[in-house]
C-alpha cells in the first residue's frame, strides 16, 4: 500500500479471537481503558459503548465500544452467539504490539487469537507485519 502522507507515522492492528468471559458494557469498557493504560495511550473521551441487540439481526448480537485516545482510538466489536470480538487499534505513535495480545488474550480468556499489524512509517510505503496467530 503506497503511504499517501509520510510525515504521518501509522500503525494499525487488528486482533481477532475467541472468548471465554461474560461480556457486558462494563466489561467493554473496563477493556477499553485498560488496553489504553497497557499501551501508553491518553484517552480523551470515556468509552462509548454500543450493541446492535435491539435490532434483533440473526448473526449480528453483542456488545462493542470505542475509545477515542490523543493519538487515534481503539474499538472492540463481539458477537456472543459465536464468542468471537474483533479489536481495532490506530495509533500515530508507536506501540507494543506484543502487550496489546497479551493483554488482550489474558482479559478476555481467548481459545484461539489471530493479529496483523499494519506500519506506516516515513516510507514511500506502509507494511503489514505480524504473524497470523501469536
Amino acid at each position: 500500500m503506497k503511504n499517501l502522507e509520510p510525515r504521518i507515522m501509522r500503525q494499525r492492528l487488528i486482533i481477532e479471537g475467541m472468548y471465554t468471559i461474560e461480556i457486558n458494557e462494563r466489561v467493554i469498557r473496563k477493556y477499553l481503558i485498560e488496553l489504553a493504560k497497557t499501551i501508553g495511550m491518553k484517552p480523551l473521551i470515556k468509552p462509548i459503548i454500543f450493541s446492535p441487540n435491539r435490532i434483533k439481526h440473526p448473526i449480528h448480537h453483542g456488545m462493542a465500544g470505542f475509545i477515542g485516545w490523543v493519538s487515534s482510538g481503539g474499538s472492540i466489536y463481539t458477537w456472543d452467539k459465536f464468542n468471537f470480538f474483533t479489536v481495532d487499534i490506530y495509533t500515530c505513535k508507536t506501540i507494543s504490539i506484543s502487550n496489546a495480545i497479551k493483554f488482550t488474550k489474558k482479559f478476555l480468556k481467548t481459545t484461539e487469537i489471530e493479529y496483523q499489524e499494519i506500519k506506516c512509517y516515513r516510507k514511500d510505503s506502509c507494511s503489514i507485519a505480524g504473524p497470523s496467530n501469536p
